[in-house]
């Protein structure tokens, strides 16, 4: 072949395979900000399902907000009064839609029983108590819990392990209740070192207040953290990755930290978003035994009145506050695990 010819061949030979070459990686900022922008699409439709359902609900359950403003001797011009000054006789579609372009506007409207706009009600319940207490519940229970888990898994089958698994076995079956009542009368009447009623004045005062809770229900959830991280640590022992490294003759300290903490660390920070998410949930209790004015028993109060505008901006927010959880576990564990991020790069 001559020389020209053998040229030509190559040049067509490089467009083909060029042709062929796969596309280049998208950059790790693009699948990042795609990654965030598909979970708000996916979020707003599940805030419009989620309030919609909770609309439907408290809609069709018996009795009216009416009742718990004019009480049950109200004559029936009253009651009448009341619902056409809070749009009560509308229809459901146009309450809902209604309060969704409010919403979308920052207003979540009034609250019936407090006279007060729902966004101040519900802002003064989450930052003065629930929030705080979620905080502290959340590091009292998962920081030792990983903590334990390390250590039991490092020390399997010896007796601090045995330890370790009979105090969570104790503190997964304690009812939340239960847990409460023993932790309020040991440290808070017995021993009068914390006070276990109310919210206190603001400040250090209400942390002082909110240690009982916390502890509370740090107790039950530090069971099931040391629980999932033990098992996690071990399943990363057991797999290839780990006895390879251990082969090379790597040091226990460096095996422990950097293969076992890092391949276990997505699972965990995974686990960690859903312990806060059924924190939202485990607050209600917790807060009536302590009487605490939280967004727990704000929304049971509301719900007892029929307080529609403030059972719907309550549902919303914390719908929010769980998508916004996901959100943040979501880039967590992209920072966290590049092997996450490299199968995102790649087209499919």
């Amino acid at each position: 072949m001559s020389a020209p010819a053998a040229i030509s061949a190559a040049s067509e030979t490089g467009v083909v395979a060029s042709q062929r070459r796969p596309k280049a990686r998208r950059s790790s900022t693009g699948i990042v900000l795609r990654l965030i922008l598909t979970r708000l699409l996916t979020s707003l439709i599940v805030l419009f399902v989620v309030t919609f359902v909770i609309f439907l609900f408290v809609h069709a359950a018996p009795g009216g907000p009416e009742l718990a403003l004019a009480g049950v001797d109200a004559t029936p011009e009253q009651l009448a009064a009341i619902r056409a000054a809070y749009h009560l006789d509308d229809p459901l579609v146009l309450q809902y839609f209604r309060f969704i372009s409010g919403a979308l506007g920052g207003d979540l409207g009034a609250s019936i029983t407090m006279r007060e706009p729902v966004i101040t009600v519900v802002s003064r319940a989450a930052t003065s108590v629930t929030l705080p207490l979620i905080v502290m519940a959340w590091m009292l229970s998962v920081i030792p819990g990983v903590t334990l888990g390390y250590l039991s898994a490092r020390k399997r089958g010896s007796i601090t392990d045995r330890v370790i698994l009979t105090a969570t076995i104790l503190g997964a079956t304690a009812p939340v209740f239960a847990v409460g009542m023993f932790v309020s009368y040991v440290f808070g009447i017995q021993l009068g070192w914390l006070p276990f009623l109310g919210a206190g004045d603001g400040g250090l005062d209400t942390l002082r207040h909110l240690v009982l809770p916390a502890v509370t229900i740090a107790v039950v959830l530090l069971a099931s953290a040391t629980r999932v991280s033990r098992v996690r640590f071990i399943q990363v022992i057991e797999e290839d990755q780990y006895t390879f490294a251990r082969a090379r003759g790597l040091s226990r300290s460096y095996l422990w930290t950097r293969v076992v903490l890092k391949n276990a660390a997505v699972h965990l920070i995974t686990w960690s978003g859903s312990l806060v998410i059924g924190l939202i949930a485990g607050l209600i209790i917790v807060e009536q035994i302590y009487g605490l004015p939280g967004i727990g028993t704000l929304l049971i109060k509301a719900i007892g009145s029929r307080d529609i505008p403030l059972i719907q901006g309550i549902t919303l927010l914390i719908a929010i506050g769980v998508v916004l959880i996901n959100l943040v576990v979501d880039l967590l564990c992209i920072w966290v695990d590049p092997r996450i991020r490299k199968g995102m790069e790649v087209e499919r």
